[in-house]
């Protein structure tokens, strides 16, 4: 069977280097990225360092036909575990970008295919109440999918009657000192640069962060919301006021599973629940797109 020969197109490669200043020259393919993509580690669908490798041959035919061009949801995991410093993300823009300006794909269905992003995360809320309350996400049906990506989370409701108990302070006395939330004076920078944020009542970073602040330990340690965080550092890295919001989402959810306030499988059944969400997502963006997927298993 003939196998046609890769040729560089170096004129691509710098269109696409110059532009956005991806670092593709410097990728080794050593395959962090594909090891700290969300997407890729729940639908195995998304590969980052394919995306960087065909940029670096030039090969912007190709990324232009490529479904995972539009399976990224930014959320830079990619370009921040990379030793060389190179930026998937950067090259996924730039094809997204060609895209729309060529007319393959319309504004008005990139802005469609924002607000499918911004809507799952009601889903991924959804499936981790569940999981909260001892349950397993076993399937997801059509009805179940609709109702949950179209209605919005309800407000608790609830009014804030004090600070946290004695008990709950001393556990959690240094947690504030050790990732400067008590500098944070709700900016809204980090809900800004977070990509999983959207409503208030899903996940909003500078909510959970004045959470915090006002001692509401029982209330967070409870909440889907602490568990909707993609561990991208975008909030502490973007924070004015040097806020580790990242690595207090972490020590929470720490916490969380110490102190038996969620059970000891959690993250296992969270797991399953993404596996079984994420590639749910994948097909309706598919669908929005009106991509054929390769692989049938993909539909």
């Amino acid at each position: 069977m003939y196998t046609p020969v890769i040729r560089v197109d170096r004129q691509q490669r710098n269109s696409i280097e110059s532009v956005y200043l991806a670092g593709i020259q410097r990728c080794w393919t050593c395959g962090s990225c594909d090891f700290e993509c969300p997407v890729n580690i729940f639908t195995g669908r998304l590969r980052p360092r394919s995306i960087v490798r065909m940029a670096a041959l030039g090969m912007l035919p190709h990324l232009l036909e490529l479904p995972d061009i539009w399976y990224c949801q930014r959320c830079l995991r990619c370009a921040n575990i990379c030793p060389n410093t190179v930026s998937p993300a950067a090259v996924i823009d730039y094809v997204r970008t060609e895209e729309i300006r060529r007319g393959d794909i319309s504004r008005g269905t990139a802005k469609k295919h924002y607000d499918l992003w911004m809507r799952f995360q009601r889903v991924r809320w959804q499936a981790t109440a569940i999981c909260l309350a001892g349950g397993e996400l076993e399937d997801l049906s059509d009805s179940t999918w609709y109702r949950w990506i179209d209605t919005s989370i309800p407000a608790d409701g609830r009014a804030i009657t004090g600070r946290a108990d004695s008990a709950v302070r001393s556990f959690t006395g240094k947690l504030t000192s050790a990732h400067q939330a008590q500098a944070c004076f709700t900016r809204g920078e980090c809900s800004s640069g977070c990509p999983a944020s959207g409503s208030r009542n899903v996940f909003d970073p500078r909510a959970l962060f004045r959470m915090v602040n006002l001692g509401l330990y029982q209330e967070l340690l409870a909440s889907p919301s602490l568990w909707l965080c993609l561990a991208c550092r975008r909030c502490t890295a973007c924070c004015s006021q040097k806020v580790d919001g990242a690595g207090l989402i972490a020590e929470l959810q720490r916490i969380a599973l110490k102190t038996g306030a969620v059970e000891e499988c959690l993250p296992y059944t969270l797991e399953k629940a993404n596996k079984l969400i994420y590639r749910r997502l994948l097909s309706e963006i598919n669908q929005l797109l009106s991509i054929t997927p390769a692989n049938p298993e993909a539909r």
